[in-house]
């Protein structure tokens, strides 16, 4: 069932795999593909950043320079475009969640491609994708209103509906659906991959921010951009490759059908 992907070197997909092979195996793809990955998440990473770092600071400033009836004003205008720089970030990110797990699930089926045609599809499923988080935030916090556990769990069982909306075109609650099917029975292996991939971005999130916490906000921005750009893509890998493996632990999954899936939910 396994084969390998189009590169000498890649490892052998798709195939069940155990957390910590998860977890290694995305890091081999990352270090192979780091220059596409880097380049698509930086795209949007930079100046999305950039621009809420320099609102926020424009926020405190205000704040603190103005007077009397101007004070109100002057933030109020500023807060709107903020709201306006926070909702076309939003937007931004959600493009750039559909263009670089589209761009891993290629790369691990052996295709090359570019970063147009990486958020060529980005924004052609913006509309999918948006749907999709929007109810699966629905669904989680549902589930955390009731009481903390529910929500944990109905998470994980959804974490990978956009992998399943991206690699197999599915929609909507079709996409959740696909997603609370493939978790069940392995519900411990996906959310110990899911945890355990999170602390370790987080940690190197950590690692390079951190340092410049005190600084001013260009460099505060300037580290946080950073940070997002080199583990983002990780967090990308890690999720199609759990997408993955749970269809190779409950169905024949092979490097052809996983082809032809992104092939049609490209059309």
């Amino acid at each position: 069932m396994s084969e390998t992907i189009g590169q000498p070197g890649d490892p052998a997909l798709p195939r069940p795999m155990g957390i910590g092979e998860i977890l290694s195996t995305a890091l081999q793809l990352y270090r192979r593909h780091w220059r596409i990955l880097l380049t698509i998440a930086a795209v949007v990473v930079v100046p999305i950043t950039l621009l809420h770092y320099l609102v926020g600071d424009l926020v405190r400033t205000q704040g603190e320079t103005t007077r009397n009836g101007v004070v109100e004003t002057a933030t109020w205008s500023v807060g709107i475009a903020g709201l306006v720089a926070a909702l076309a970030g939003i937007l931004m990110y959600l493009v750039l969640t559909g263009a670089i797990t589209r761009t891993v699930a290629a790369e691990v089926a052996g295709q090359d491609p570019s970063v147009e045609q990486s958020y060529r599809f980005g924004f052609h499923r913006l509309g999918s994708v948006l749907l999709v988080s929007v109810l699966v935030g629905l669904a989680i916090i549902g589930g955390l209103i009731l009481f903390i556990i529910p929500g944990i769990y109905i998470g994980i069982r959804l974490c990978v509906s956009i992998e399943a909306l991206v690699v197999e075109g599915r929609r909507g609650t079709e996409a959740m659906g696909r997603s609370w099917g493939l978790v069940g029975g392995h519900w411990w292996h996906a959310f110990g991959t899911v945890v355990v991939g999170g602390l370790l971005t987080g940690i190197v999130n950590a690692v390079i921010t951190v340092p410049f916490s005190d600084t001013s906000w260009f460099v505060q921005a300037v580290a946080a951009a950073v940070a997002t750009v080199v583990t983002l893509p990780y967090s990308a890998v890690v999720g199609v490759l759990l997408y993955l493996d749970l269809r190779a632990r409950k169905e024949s999954l092979t490097m052809e059908i996983l082809r032809t899936d992104l092939q049609v939910s490209a059309a």
